[in-house]
């Protein structure tokens, strides 16, 4: 199956690198993540376009055969017109999302938090923050589960600054890390990653200014000429990203759901 999306096909370039497995079906692919199975967007189906409603229990049943004993079900979309009502009947929630880009750097706007250091990743104690960072936002009950995916998370994105090919920013405030974003180059384009906020210090501008760093250090390599990033359609981080001079490149649509284990 081919994908044209730019955001999808980064997103399938980024699985890659950090260990994933893609399998063409024919008219869908199989992604899976091994060290990493609670990653819900790393152990998926990702379809062509919208499946008719009477469809979907055939390929609910397709996942459970690829991932038997999943706590979760996941598909992408990789059109997304078409009428989706027939997941929704199932209990999945559907989002669609906006592939933005850009060829130059970000546009400079101005950052309100002055006691604000932005640099790079470089102690482990930095991961260990991204971590922690990540799962800032979930209720106590569900911490511990969301820890260990962030730090299997985290672990896979550092070996990507290894090994050279991205880097990761973050914006600390006496030693905390409170925003990062990575950005990691897939040949001619560059793909923006993890662009996270503590929710205590989000309209700062801090987000803009990690976005353009990052963007800048993409940039420095001759074969980049096209930074991506994709964001939830008609959320806030969309217009951050026009601000800075994004454009839209296309959408897709993810429907996903968590499984009780009482109904294995």
């Amino acid at each position: 199956m081919h994908v044209e999306s730019p955001g999808l096909a980064t997103d399938l370039a980024l699985l890659e690198l950090q260990g994933s497995t893609i399998r063409d079906r024919g008219d869908h692919l199989v992604v899976r993540t091994p060290e990493n199975p609670t990653f819900w967007w790393g152990n998926f189906l990702l379809l062509a376009r919208a499946v008719p409603a009477q469809d979907v229990p055939a390929w609910v049943e397709r996942f459970e055969r690829e991932f038997p004993g999943a706590r979760h079900q996941t598909f992408g979309f990789a059109d997304s017109t078409g009428d989706f009502d027939g997941w929704r009947e199932r209990g999945f929630d559907v989002e669609r999302d906006v592939t933005l880009f850009i060829t130059k750097v970000p546009t400079w706007l101005p950052m309100d938090e002055q006691e604000v250091s932005i640099r790079h990743f470089a102690e482990r104690s930095d991961w260990r923050q991204s971590a922690e960072l990540g799962a800032s936002d979930v209720v106590i009950r569900e911490l511990e589960a969301r820890l260990v995916f962030e730090q299997r998370r985290a672990a896979a994105q550092k070996s990507l600054v290894d090994e050279g090919r991205g880097a990761w920013f973050g914006a600390f405030i006496g030693g905390r890390l409170v925003a990062k974003v990575g950005v990691v180059r897939l040949g001619t384009r560059a793909r923006y990653q993890d662009v996270v906020t503590h929710s205590g210090y989000r309209r700062r501008g801090i987000a803009a200014r990690l976005v353009r760093v990052a963007g800048e250090w993409a940039l420095t390599h001759p074969a980049v000429r096209e930074l991506v990033i994709v964001a939830v359609e008609d959320g806030p981080a969309v217009r951050l990203y026009e601000r800075l001079g994004f454009e839209e490149a296309g959408r897709h649509v993810g429907v996903e759901r968590a499984i009780d284990p009482a109904e294995w």
